[in-house]
């Protein structure tokens, strides 16, 4: 299935930019399709901070209704900010020169965040940047360290390797409580401390938590649309089959229900990093959105405003 190049796949914008707008806002690009401009959401509104990409919908729908575009490779719509109303984008590709960091005591994130980059680029071949707080400018004492990159080797095993030399520390269950309000829309407690103490893309690394996106949009090029037909906000159950740590993170899934597409190949298709590296057997039950494709390809999407989930329940440990 063709692709229009401008859509996908390019470096014009990545996840994790930061666009700041005429108005002051300043907002985040999301995904890997820009139909033309960049498709994202606002992070700070008036000084405050939007955490929540249920909230973030809502401020688009009441205060930029106007940037809310039908695109048809998603299936849905999307904001897509008009190049009119953006001042300034930050890249987080072409932050600073990591050589030229120095250690401040003030400055910790940024200093910590830099050493981060640096190992990152030199043992696993990536090129990062921070974004988030870090990238908008806003990080204070309490902020994590958000770093997103991109490449194309196995970045798990070296991810794997840094652990085991100390490097990265797994995040204990008592400093994920420190951000578990934020992240509550979407799972309890005990499903999400199980998952996120064996990340690796998620840790502690110089006593500081950090989250690693990192980026391969190529592979979402094979399951764009357009589509043959779309359930919006239905009940779904699946079985993951896959393993996969990256952004866009592509399940193969088991569609256990709606019971009539059982027979399609499904996949689970996120860019949320919170689902990232859900373990083999994981089930999944939720409410959100299925794509269907004319080549018996169903597309499971929780990254919808209206998606919610309910559980995701892992595999006992053998």
């Amino acid at each position: 299935m063709p692709t229009n190049q401008n859509y996908c796949c390019t470096e014009a914008y990545l996840e994790g930019d930061l666009l700041e707008l005429t108005d002051g806002s300043l907002w985040v690009v999301k995904g890997c399709v820009h139909p033309g401009a960049p498709i994202a959401v606002p992070r700070l509104v008036n000084g405050k901070k939007v955490k929540r990409l249920g909230e973030a919908f809502e401020i688009i729908a009441r205060y930029y209704p106007f940037f809310i575009k039908y695109v048809h490779v998603l299936g849905r719509e999307a904001p897509v900010v008009s190049p009119s109303w953006i001042k300034q984008t930050r890249r987080f590709l072409h932050f600073s020169n990591v050589n030229s960091i120095t250690y401040v005591l003030r400055d910790k994130i940024k200093s910590v965040a830099m050493e981060l980059i640096k190992l990152l680029r030199e043992e696993c071949g990536l090129r990062c940047g921070p974004t988030g707080s870090l990238l908008g400018g806003y990080a204070g004492k309490e902020s994590d360290v958000d770093i997103n990159c991109v490449g194309k080797r196995d970045t798990l095993e070296c991810l794997h390797g840094l652990r085991i030399k100390g490097f990265l520390k797994p995040l204990s269950v008592k400093e994920f409580i420190k951000e578990l309000p934020l992240v509550s829309e979407t799972l309890g407690w005990g499903d999400m401390s199980k998952l996120v103490v064996h990340r690796l893309t998620q840790g502690v690394f110089k006593g500081l938590r950090y989250t690693l996106r990192i980026i391969d949009c190529d592979r979402i090029r094979e399951f764009l649309g357009p589509y043959t037909h779309i359930i919006k906000d239905t009940y779904v159950v699946f079985k993951v089959v896959d393993f996969d740590y990256r952004t866009p993170s592509i399940y193969r899934v088991e569609l256990l229900r709606p019971a009539l597409l059982s027979s399609r190949e499904t996949y689970f298709i996120t860019h949320r990093v919170r689902f990232a590296e859900m373990p083999f057997g994981s089930l999944v039950i939720a409410k959100g959105d299925i794509m269907l494709r004319n080549d018996d390809i169903a597309i499971v999407s929780l990254d919808t405003p209206n998606s919610k989930v309910e559980a995701i329940l892992l595999p006992s440990a053998p």
